[in-house]
Order: C-alpha cells, then structure tokens, then sequence
C-alpha cells in the first residue's frame, strides 16, 4: 500500500462504521464479475440483499475489492 492508501480492510470497517452510524447493514457478497472480488453492499436492514437480482442490488453496492483480508495492511 502507498503512504497515502488505506488498505481495503481499513476501507471496510469505515464503511462498517458509517453504516452502524446511520443503522444500515453491510453485506460482502462475491462477486460475479469476470475478474471475481468482493462486492459491498450497505443497505436498511429489513432489505434480503443475497435474494435481490443484480439490477435491483446495484443501489446498494458501495465497494468492490480484488482482495480483501483479514487484519490492516496499511
């Protein structure tokens, strides 16, 4: 990671964080893109985002990452 980057790992709990502000749940889903990854979504949650088909979860999607692990590597 460059000096200025912050790591996907340090992304998510941000994103978690800001969702857990608001009252909103974070879902990762794979993704089905060719080059593969993990989609993030963030959505209310009472909305069953694994059961929405690929359009109607696009509202909801705020990430995707190639990799993501499991401890900062900022």
């Amino acid at each position: 990671m460059g000096e200025l980057t912050t790591c996907n790992y340090c992304s998510l709990q941000a994103i978690k964080q800001r969702a857990k502000e608001n009252n909103l749940k974070v879902t990762l889903l794979q993704s089905n893109w060719e080059l593969g990854g993990i989609d993030v979504y963030v959505h209310p949650k009472d909305v069953k985002v694994r059961k929405l088909d690929d359009r109607e979860r696009k509202k909801y999607k705020v990430a995707w990452f190639m990799e993501l692990s499991d401890h900062c590597c900022c």
